[in-house]
């Protein structure tokens, strides 16, 4: 093998070992699926409703629970409160469960369905020799991956939005081992099948990444999420794993309902899809004789008809346009309705009169850009414009100019005036206005009170 052979192949396994490496990082809860074109959910449900689902064992069970409080509130998602039980994918009687399975997605009609099961799928595969290969061993992951896609193909046949939640963090490191192995087929097959699998092994543990049956709930509070045997969930657990779904949930509703706001119109190209353009008749010498009277057939000295008004400068001609939109019936089939897109015409005068009020009502002071820095380096910008009032023409000073807003929100800090109670400026003299203080009125000074004699000392008896 040639040196230039082996560096290319050299260069393909590192590529692959990228890209394994990629898949393998996530984020602590994230949905994994391939970025689509079009909505994930249908855009069209039955009476504007989304019926889900919930398929699984016992983690699946209180899942539901959590479910059905969390979306409550929500009119848009109606939650089943039937719970499909699918308690094993690797027993050995598989295929009958897979038909049983089948069956129910082929009579289920709901368009969302969200799947939590593995945690009984931790039993080593027997082989035909009698011996037994290990869960996470590659003729485990093999045969398991494999199951899977059966699974994941009978919903997709159905055309119905699938969720697959990983398993949660457990307590014994046996068990989380096992655990590890299943969600890495899990993430591997619904990335393959093309369908969505939110991971919320890393949110179920604690910041160290290791199980703890405590943590914050869904409003931050410090509360037992996980039962004693390390494996199920508290009420308070359940509604935070119904969380992760929810968001999902959610947000591929919101991408479905910003597809159904279908646009009418488009580039050329699209707009020659839908209807062909009108094409304006060729001007040429015998359509020009046609116009004459005498070819038109009037009569000579006959009155001649008055020409129709030329369209003037400005005027919207009339447009009676035809579209053609996809629409699902009741049944799920495909049809095609037709709508008439009618649009009078409008003459010019009218056109410039609205023009005309539309740059009357136009605000004559453009208003001042406020920008303010917060923790965290965040910007804060906000454009603030006073209303001018209808029919001046003044110009009104902007509203960061008034005292009260330069100094209660810009934090500006006035010039004092002299005799005034923020005049606490020294010396005195630094300003004008205290060099030059104003004359104080006299006083007249008290006249000073006589002086009075001094007492004379009372005479001492001289001794005897």
């Amino acid at each position: 093998m040639s040196r230039s052979v082996q560096w290319r192949a050299l260069g393909v396994a590192l590529a692959m070992l990228a890209v394994l490496f990629a898949g393998a990082s996530h984020d602590p809860v994230r949905a994994q699926g391939p970025a689509l074109s079009t909505s994930y959910v249908t855009p069209f449900p039955e009476n504007d409703t989304y019926r889900l689902e919930v398929w699984g064992d016992v983690l699946a069970e209180g899942l539901l629970a959590g479910l059905a409080e969390q979306l409550a509130d929500e009119p848009r998602i109606s939650v089943q409160r039937r719970h499909r039980s699918m308690q094993s994918l690797m027993r050995a009687n598989f295929d009958e469960d897979i038909g049983e399975i089948v069956s129910e997605v082929t009579r289920s009609n709901a368009h969302i369905v969200v799947v939590l099961t593995g945690f009984n799928d931790r039993v080593p595969l027997r082989l035909p020799n009698g011996r037994r290969a290990p869960v996470g061993s590659e003729l485990w992951q093999q045969e398991y991956g494999q199951r899977v896609d059966r699974l994941m193909r009978a919903f997709k046949a159905q055309r119905i939005a699938v969720y697959w939640v990983g398993l949660p963090i457990m307590r014994r490191p046996d068990v989380n081992e096992d655990v590890q192995a299943i969600n890495g087929v899990l993430r591997e097959r619904a990335y393959a099948a093309g369908q969505k699998m939110i991971d919320v092994y890393a949110a179920t543990g604690n910041q160290d990444g290791r199980y703890d049956a405590y943590g914050p709930d869904i409003s931050g509070a410090n509360r037992l999420l996980r039962q004693g045997d390390g494996i199920t969930f508290t009420p308070a657990g359940n509604r935070k794993l119904a969380h992760f779904v929810e968001r999902e949930l959610k947000r591929d509703i919101m991408q479905a309902r910003a597809q159904r706001s279908i646009p009418l119109a488009g580039s050329e190209a699209e707009q020659r899809l839908v209807r062909p353009l009108r094409q304006t008749p060729a001007t040429t010498p015998a359509a020009r004789a046609a116009t004459t009277p005498a070819a038109a057939g009037t009569k000579p000295g006959a009155t001649p008809q008055r020409p129709a008004a030329a369209p003037s400068e400005g005027d919207l001609k009339a447009d009676n346009s035809r579209i053609t939109l996809p629409d699902a019936s009741a049944s799920g089939r495909q049809d095609n309705v037709t709508i008439d897109l009618p649009r009078p015409a409008i003459p010019g005068s009218l056109m410039a009169l609205l023009t005309r009020r539309a740059e009357s009502d136009r605000t004559t002071q453009p208003g001042e850009v406020l920008v303010r820095e917060i923790p965290g380096g965040l910007t804060l910008s906000r454009t603030i414009s006073m209303a001018a009032t209808p029919g001046t023409l003044q110009r009104r000073a902007l509203p960061s100019q008034t005292p009260f807003f330069r100094v209660l929100v810009k934090g500006e800090r006035l010039e004092p005036k002299a005799g005034r109670a923020d005049d606490i400026g020294w010396p005195p003299i630094s300003r004008p206005e205290a060099a030059n203080p104003p004359a104080m009125p006299a006083v007249s000074e008290p006249e000073p009170a006589p002086a009075q004699a001094a007492p004379r000392p009372v005479p001492r008896p001289a001794p005897r």
